[in-house]
């Protein structure tokens, strides 16, 4: 939706461009990849101005750097949220939280576009005193009413078969921005965090082959690809391709992967796989994804860092999500892996699933994702060996 101009006794008050906008969008990380194509739409369409990015500060290193970027504005919100049931932390709660505030307010931005839409992101701009707020007209936890625009349908905003991404180009569009292009800037990668996972990766395969990086764990129940699938799909790798295995996430996803891995006899293991569980901080996953041929996940943060780094093949597990909602964005050969339109409940976009039997994720076979990913190397051009002909689908 279009910003409408104003008429008035027959002439057109055309709204001003604006000199400085600030983004707001806090979390979560692979929503904040997918927010990187409103700021590349942003500078595209307003090349002058100077553009800010509110943010949580534990992601802020994801968009740090960036080329696009004027401001960057790092909030302490899970650290407040805590002081909140510790009453001694909250005289530093509070002057964190205001100077945070201020910070924000001494730019003077003329427009705050709110990515997010909730409560914590639409405050900000109207405690900041920016006079021009764009969100959705959804009202997730209250969050329109401090908007001074609404742009969205509720329907629409929900619909499975519309790209998010969609819904905040509409944002930056009411604002004057031009089209929304479908692509992913990361900013510049260090040659420090290189130097990091060179030392992580150097030499730890026995044999120069592509490299599958997966990430098996999510914070979402509903979205887990089952063990004993994730078992299968490891054993037939290794004993059908010469394909070299990584797996990567938190520290405490580190003991999903070693649970599945001990299904797995350490001859086999040796040379082939490496657990980078808890290894790769959150600075330093573009500089990871670089050096990977696939990736394999489910609709989590590390498949849309792998997107936006432009990992050669993606192959992604949707569930409880929509495919067409939420894809990645950024890799020549992206295959998504999906039972929607054989369940009328799916998809649902609940954290667990409402039926308790997480059948969406069950109906995605071993089979489907190794098909999948066998075909996007072969579409990619990429060499590998394998005891089975592959059809490129």
């Amino acid at each position: 939706m279009r910003y409408r101009p104003c008429r008035s006794r027959g002439f057109t008050l055309q709204p001003a461009t604006p000199n400085k906008i600030l983004l707001v969008r806090f979390s979560a990380l692979g929503d904040v990849v997918q927010t990187l194509p409103v700021l590349s739409m942003l500078r595209d369409s307003f090349p002058e101005a100077k553009i800010g990015w509110a943010i949580d500060s534990e992601l802020a290193c994801v968009v740090e750097g960036h080329p696009a970027l004027d401001y960057l504005h790092p909030c302490s919100r899970r650290s407040w949220s805590q002081a909140l049931l510790r009453p001694r932390r909250w005289p530093t709660a509070i002057r964190e939280f205001n100077a945070f505030v201020a910070e924000v307010r001494a730019v003077g931005y003329d427009v705050a576009v709110d990515a997010q839409g909730l409560f914590k992101t639409a405050v900000l701009p109207m405690l900041a005193g920016i006079k021009r707020r764009v969100g959705y007209r959804h009202g997730r936890e209250f969050s329109s009413i401090f908007y001074t625009e609404q742009h969205g349908r509720r329907s629409d905003y929900f619909d499975p078969a519309v790209f998010h991404v969609e819904h905040m180009g509409e944002l930056a569009r009411s604002i004057g921005a031009s089209e929304l292009r479908y692509r992913i800037e990361p900013p510049a990668v260090s040659d420090d965090a290189r130097r990091r996972i060179s030392v992580l990766l150097d030499g730890a395969f026995r044999a120069d082959a592509p490299v599958v990086a997966m990430a098996p764990a999510t914070q979402w129940p509903s979205k887990h690809w089952p063990e004993q699938y994730w078992v299968e799909l490891i054993s037939r790798l290794l004993a059908e391709t010469d394909l070299n295995l990584l797996f990567h996430g938190s520290p405490s996803d580190g003991q999903l992967v070693e649970r599945m891995l001990q299904h797995i006899s350490q001859p086999e293991r040796t040379g082939r796989i490496l657990n980078l569980c808890g290894k790769v901080p959150i600075r330093d996953m573009y500089a990871l994804q670089e050096r990977v041929q696939a990736a394999i996940g489910p609709d989590s943060a590390p498949l849309h860092v792998a997107g936006a780094v432009g990992v050669p093949v993606l192959v992604g597990i949707y569930g409880p999500t929509g495919y067409r909602r939420t894809p990645p964005i950024g890799s020549p050969q992206i295959r998504l892996l999906s039972s929607e339109g054989q369940l009328a409940c799916q998809p649902c976009h609940k954290r667990e699933c409402p039926l308790g039997t997480d059948e969406c994720m069950l109906r995605i076979k071993p089979d489907q994702v190794i098909q999948a990913l066998l075909g996007g190397l072969t579409a990619a051009g990429i060499a590998f060996e394998a005891k089975h002909v592959i059809t490129v689908t």
